[in-house]
């Protein structure tokens, strides 16, 4: 684990409990007024203990909204050891968005601030007492409620290493953080160094050549060999981007400790599924490196070899992310059999941005119904994804080389760069796996550097939440 910890991480206890409003005994309670004939939306006073917030509507992302103000709000005053609250709706969508707004919406990362309160609030208790109408049963709502903790911790954890800077998180340093925090769970953690990896992946040790900061191949094993689908989630952890000799210009550059976004990302997604005792296998392959420059950095028009021997002549040296993943993709296939499903997580294109905006990710993939069904279950916890998809003419030669197998950027100035990186990624690909695998360029949502939702600033931790949701849907028993 870092050297610094997050001062201001959240580190109440939020219950569900089997009692009315008023037989819990709190500093605070927090009540939200659709009407009241002087205040405006997110306006609020304080009475006799009692915290009246406005609020528009009772839709689930107002409810965020406002709850998200509030506890920025309470954490501010830092007055209250515990608060309560009511539940304002049971569907999966009204408890997603309390959870959302009262975890996730009380974030702040203060790691580096020399100066910082220590938070007086220990405890939220949600009371088994609906504002909505409508009949429900307490332990349904109750596991519900345990399952979105136990996977906002997950992105909070998450939010707190892609916000962490590359001094904190160099390959060797973000890796043994990860083992750490694997201790004594259901996940096996073996973590390669780079002589294994100059021997195994040698495009990925390539790449990572420029560096005084070795890079690490995390292999995360959950349920290994026994679950009844197997799941791998392959990520990109560039823990610092220079753009190496194709160097980076300085407005892009500085906060590039978010390259490592697409690796956290499903780190933050295993640790969910073994926190939610998901009866399936789970493998994940992180690879960490940093792409600078030196005597020995990879060079524009040097020709690097991948794995099984594929040749990458290197136009930019700002596209190493691709190939990374190219040789974790050729690794994770030969060490791991019979798969089912392989979703990869990057920060890989910041044309991304210009395609769908800053709060969605980019969906890429040969499969249209697989497709389909993670834009329908990221709806449903508003983790906004956009397809993307191939044009089969993308693939006639637009990475030819004149002396290697491919080029890393297309020769072809046909745009869609999102959509290429893509096509890049899918070369490497065995042809019984191209239906079962979903490429997430998470380059733009995964920091932001506006408000937005439950963020203030930096790591968002986007992808934990409609990943898990997807990989439950897929793997049911009847599918």
């Amino acid at each position: 684990m870092s050297d610094i910890e997050n001062k201001e991480q959240k580190k109440y206890k939020i219950s569900f409990v089997n009692k009315k409003l008023e037989k819990i005994k709190t500093d605070l309670e927090i009540i939200l007024l659709k009407k009241h004939k002087y205040l405006i939306a997110n306006d609020r006073f304080l009475k006799n203990s009692k915290l009246y917030v406005r609020i528009n509507n009772f839709k689930d992302y107002t409810i965020v909204g406002t709850l998200t103000n509030t506890m920025q709000y309470i954490n501010n005053i830092n007055k209250y050891k515990s608060i309560k609250i009511s539940l304002y709706g049971v569907s999966n969508k009204s408890l997603q968005a309390l959870i959302d707004g009262l975890l996730l919406g009380s974030y702040n990362f203060t790691k580096y601030h020399s100066k910082s309160k220590k938070l007086r609030l220990q405890d939220i208790f949600i009371a088994n007492e609906n504002y909505m109408s409508g009949k429900f049963s307490y332990e349904k709502i109750k596991s519900k409620i345990e399952d979105l903790i136990l996977i906002n911790k997950n992105i909070n954890l998450s939010r707190d290493m892609i916000n962490s800077v590359a001094e904190d998180t160099t390959p060797i340093k973000i890796s043994n953080w990860i083992q750490e925090e694997v201790k004594n769970t259901g996940i096996e953690c073996i973590i390669k160094d780079d002589n294994y990896i100059k021997k195994e992946l040698p495009a990925f040790y390539d790449i990572s050549k420029g560096s005084i900061n070795k890079p690490r191949l995390v292999h995360l094993k959950y349920n290994e060999n026994k679950g009844y689908k197997k799941i791998v989630l392959i990520g990109k952890g560039v823990t610092f981007d220079t753009g190496g000799i194709s160097l980076k210009p300085s407005e892009y550059m500085y906060d590039m400790r978010l390259d490592k976004a697409g690796a956290v990302t499903i780190f933050g997604i295993i640790k969910s599924i073994n926190d939610l005792k998901l009866p399936i296998e789970v493998h994940a392959m992180l690879g960490f490196s940093e792409n600078m420059i030196n005597n020995n950095a990879y060079k524009p028009g040097d020709v690097i070899k991948t794995r099984n021997g594929k040749t990458i002549e290197i136009m930019n040296t700002d596209a190493e992310g691709r190939i990374l993943l190219a040789d974790l993709f050729e690794y994770s296939q030969d060490k791991i059999k019979k798969i089912d499903y392989i979703f990869d997580y990057a920060t890989l294109t910041g044309s991304i941005s210009g395609a769908i905006g800053e709060y969605s990710a980019g969906l890429i993939g040969h499969n249209t119904k697989l497709k389909n069904k993670m834009i329908k279950v990221s709806k449903q916890v508003d983790e906004w994804h956009v397809d993307l998809p191939f044009n089969r003419y993308f693939f006639d030669g637009s990475y030819k080389s004149a002396i290697a197998d491919f080029t890393n950027i297309p020769t072809s100035s046909i745009g869609g760069g999102s959509i290429m990186g893509g096509v890049f990624i899918s070369s490497f690909l065995k042809n019984k796996y191209k239906n079962k695998w979903l490429h997430i360029d998470i380059a733009c949502v995964s920091f932001i550097k506006n408000s937005w939702k439950y963020h203030n600033f930096g790591a968002t931790g986007f992808g934990v939440k409609s990943s898990v949701k997807l990989i439950i849907r897929l793997t049911k028993p009847w599918n």
